[in-house]
């Protein structure tokens, strides 16, 4: 992966990453790669190698208030994703089983977004696949599953892909001139919106369903 950055860099090809985590849950060797872009956050937040921002939007207080009201009524626990670092509501071996191997012992602050702001949360539920966001809460996020007892709760119309339209509005670039390697759910998305889209030989069936080529695992 260090030779194909370097080629590309070397061709004039700018590179980047796009990942739903926050950048301080994106590992040292991938940070080692010093891609021109870093679209992080299920694309709230889009830095440039500088550190520099490209796009910053945090939810709206409103409705970080009504998703902690939410939890509270239904009695599960919550995260939240801030730009620097990530908590939870709670200390428990569930939340624990889910966020320390992505971003180790998360400190507990339950009510983070009061003074901070927040990108995307996070339920956390022994009956996480069975929860149904409220009315209210469904018309300005949706809940996008990522392990047994975990959803991401994301603001609706933003994702990865919004994330990397805008890394292309910055460069004058039009989708056709980007390329993006997948391997999950939530890279379908950019693939239905970049020109070329390669999967991993290890992809879900789904992704490998729209790719142009497919790799070896």
């Amino acid at each position: 992966i260090k030779a194909v950055f370097k080629g590309l860099k070397e061709n004039g090809i700018l590179t980047g990453i796009a990942t739903g985590r926050g950048y301080y849950g994106v590992v040292e060797d991938i940070r080692d790669l010093e891609p021109d872009y870093f679209v992080t956050i299920n694309g709230t937040y889009v830095i440039n190698r500088k550190g520099e921002e490209i796009y910053n939007q945090p939810l709206a207080r409103e409705v970080t208030e009504a998703f902690v009201a939410w939890c509270k009524e239904i009695g599960i626990a919550w995260g939240f994703a801030g730009k620097d670092k990530p908590v939870v509501s709670e200390r428990s071996d569930l939340i624990d089983d889910a966020m320390k191997p992505v971003y180790g012992l998360c400190d507990v602050e339950p009510d983070f977004h009061l003074s901070n702001d927040v990108y995307h949360m996070w339920t956390f539920a022994e009956n996480d696949g069975e929860l149904e966001l409220p009315e209210e809460l469904a018309t300005h996020v949706r809940m996008v599953p990522w392990h047994e007892h975990s959803s991401d709760v994301v603001a609706n119309g933003i994702s990865k892909a919004s994330g990397v339209e805008h890394v292309l509005e910055h460069e004058n670039l039009k989708p056709v001139n980007a390329m993006m390697f997948g391997d999950g759910p939530n890279d379908m998305e950019i693939f239905d919106y970049v020109g070329l889209k390669i999967a991993m030989g290890n992809a879900t069936p789904e992704l490998k369903a729209k790719a142009d080529y497919v790799t070896g695992t």
